[in-house]
């Protein structure tokens, strides 16, 4: 028997799915298991982290808002993901086929813009690496300012 999950939100959903898989498999046995998922990073913290990425571009004034993406997911996102139980062992199986330490700069920053990192974040992860690019860019004399709500 192969598995599958059901991502509904009202009970009355659930109770109409499970209903359809019943009826259509009437001579069949099913378990079933409620999990409670694990809550993903919202809107406002994604628009927040490419809000401090312009921010920090025009400051520097010779990079894009991409390019700072793109090194504050190899510098903050990958440590923190690598250490995530959902995925620091497949993701360090990525890198390592990748041989993606070996890269230049400028090549790693080619190879992370193909990888799922800050999108894989949970809530309380996704505040660690804005954390993280606050305290650092604030060390540097870059002002990191909340996006006014």
């Amino acid at each position: 028997m192969k598995n599958f999950s059901l991502s509904l939100t009202t009970r009355q959903a659930f109770d109409s799915q499970v209903s359809a898989l019943l009826s259509a498999n009437t001579s069949q046995s099913f378990y079933v298991s409620v999990t409670k998922k694990e809550a993903k990073r919202g809107l406002p913290p994604n628009a927040q982290q490419h809000f401090w990425y312009g921010q920090i571009a025009k400051h520097h004034g010779d990079r894009s808002p991409l390019d700072v993406k793109n090194m504050c997911k190899d510098v903050f996102g990958l440590p923190i993901l690598l250490n995530s139980e959902s995925y620091g062992d497949k993701l360090e199986f990525l890198l390592h086929k990748l041989d993606y330490y070996r890269h230049s700069y400028e090549s790693k920053m080619k190879l992370i813009q193909c990888l799922s990192v800050t999108s894989e974040f949970t809530t309380q992860e996704s505040k660690l690496y804005m954390e993280h690019m606050v305290f650092y860019f604030n060390d540097l004399g870059v002002p990191i300012k909340f996006k006014d709500k």
